[in-house]
């Protein structure tokens, strides 16, 4: 078996999902942890909030970026849509996260769709008045530059998971690893789905139908169990290998 083809040392190496706890893409969300009480008040002040119930939309791509939204309670999905009608997420947005930073700093039309995915609670803030409070605040316009640095890494990890995975195989063990990161949670071998198959096949860029083979396939093989939304991995070193292999076959040369 060639060792190259394999994780030899899965503990170098961590598998990141978009579902699992929010702090593992991104630590603190900078322009909000940064905040001085003042200037929480000031932004509370100059705020509009917006409540909002599962599977609605926030914002379209195209729409005008007329403000930035602060997520305070909930999670959204950030999408991009192709014209054939195929929707793709980007990454899951959690309270604290800003919806349309890049768009409200550059101007231009939003270039994502953000939809909730179960009961959100959100603030408005116009784009001038956003605009001003960054610019009578340096700290926070460097800690917005930051932060919309990061999101910008986000979306090129998305891209690289989108387009460079090996095999649906090797991605969809890798979003599996990825649920329970022993970054910033212990590590157990029960996983609680909170999302669709259409959700994970969206992050995954494939079909509903694509998953639910694949998932089939590592629960006959008895590498996984799922009952209902709980998934158990029975046999995470195979997990592991088959999330860094580069083929199906090497996968087979390691079991």
């Amino acid at each position: 078996m060639n060792k190259d083809n394999v994780i030899s040392d899965p503990s170098r190496f961590h598998f990141h999902s978009l579902q699992h706890c929010q702090s593992c893409r991104m630590q603190e969300h900078l322009l909000m942890h940064n905040l001085t009480p003042a200037l929480k008040e000031e932004l509370q002040s100059i705020s509009f909030r917006i409540s909002l119930p599962p599977s609605s939309t926030i914002f379209h791509e195209g729409d005008e970026a007329n403000g930035v939204l602060i997520l305070r309670k909930g999670r959204s999905k950030v999408t991009l849509n192709s014209e054939e009608g195929r929707t793709v997420i980007l990454y899951l947005a959690g309270p604290g996260e800003l919806l349309g930073l890049s768009s409200v700093i550059s101007g231009s039309p939003r270039q994502v769709t953000a939809i909730t995915i179960e009961p959100c609670d959100l603030d408005l803030v116009r784009r001038a008045d956003f605009l001003d409070f960054l610019g009578r605040n340096e700290d926070q316009f460097r800690s917005a530059l930051d932060e919309l640095a990061m999101q910008h890494t986000t979306i090129l990890a998305a891209i690289r998971r989108l387009s460079l995975a090996p095999s649906l195989q090797a991605n969809l063990a890798r979003f599996l690893l990825g649920l329970n990161c022993p970054e910033t949670t212990q590590q157990t071998d029960k996983i609680h789905l909170r999302l669709t198959q259409e959700e994970i096949a969206q992050q995954l860029g494939t079909t509903r139908e694509s998953v639910t083979r694949t998932l089939s396939k590592l629960r006959k093989e008895r590498i996984i169990e799922q009952r209902g939304h709980t998934i158990t991995i029975h046999n995470r070193c195979l997990l592991e290998h088959m999330a860094g292999a580069r083929t199906e076959e090497d996968v087979l040369q390691s079991a």
